[in-house]
């Protein structure tokens, strides 16, 4: 008798541990998603240029790694910690033609607390096949600009910082965090980026719009680049 006595206080205690640490851990589960504000079809026409007017996007990707997310409840706990929530790297499709796309990356368990920012990292990887898009770059867009094929691609490495001033309360349960892109807002989030005015100087019937390439277009690469991370957002769902 004390010797199953002695067996069911262990699992009782085994068992109100577990609970405790259950009840001091969430989870996040993390998404991106791209956004269209406009009702326009696929349009960028939510730019103050009339130029933009003709411009269309049609695919939109990018390549991340290392996600931290922010526990505001916890002095320690900051932006610069080693502790990775997702290591990566992840690429991520947010756009089809007209269709905004959502991806879900994974989800985490987390301590207690009020979440109020999380850092990702654009990041190129080297590791994928030649003919991806993505291949070698971190940052990626197809579309027509007056009927012309154009490419925008960037291979950028930084930290990107998303946040909500009031948080979002993260206890026990599952918690879904949504890095959004609002697409209609590329070319004039941050600088007002007439498209149009993008040259195909190799006259090689695409307009080439990278950091490096020869079509003349390696500011409004910069710009467009920089308008992209403007629009980030994160909304809990």
């Amino acid at each position: 008798m004390k010797i199953l006595k002695h067996v069911f206080l262990s699992v009782l205690a085994i068992g109100l541990a577990s609970c405790s640490a259950e009840s001091d851990e969430g989870k996040i589960q993390l998404r991106f998603e791209g956004v269209r504000s406009s009702s326009a079809s696929g349009k960028a026409a939510t730019s103050a240029s009339k130029g933009n007017e003709n411009v269309v996007f049609t695919d939109f990707k990018i390549s991340i790694r290392d996600v931290v997310f922010k526990n505001d409840d916890d002095p320690n706990s900051n932006l610069d910690t080693d502790e990775i929530q997702f290591r990566g790297p992840y690429q991520v499709d947010l756009l089809d033609g007209s269709d905004a796309l959502t991806q879900t990356i994974g989800t985490v368990v987390v301590p207690d607390g009020l979440y109020k920012e999380l850092r990702f990292k654009f990041h190129k990887d080297e590791d994928l096949p030649a003919t991806d898009d993505l291949f070698d770059k971190s940052i990626f867009i197809e579309g027509t600009i007056d009927g012309t094929p154009f490419v925008f691609w960037h291979d950028t490495s930084e930290n990107l910082d998303v946040g909500r001033s009031t948080g979002v309360q993260v206890v026990d349960g599952i918690v879904s965090f949504t890095v959004t892109f609002d697409i209609d807002q590329f070319l004039s989030s941050f600088n007002e980026i007439d498209l149009s005015l993008a040259t195909d100087n190799n006259q090689d019937g695409i307009i080439e719009i990278f950091p490096n390439d020869e079509d003349g277009n390696r500011d409004i690469a910069d710009s467009l680049k920089e308008n992209i991370k403007a629009t980030a957002d994160i909304i809990d769902n």
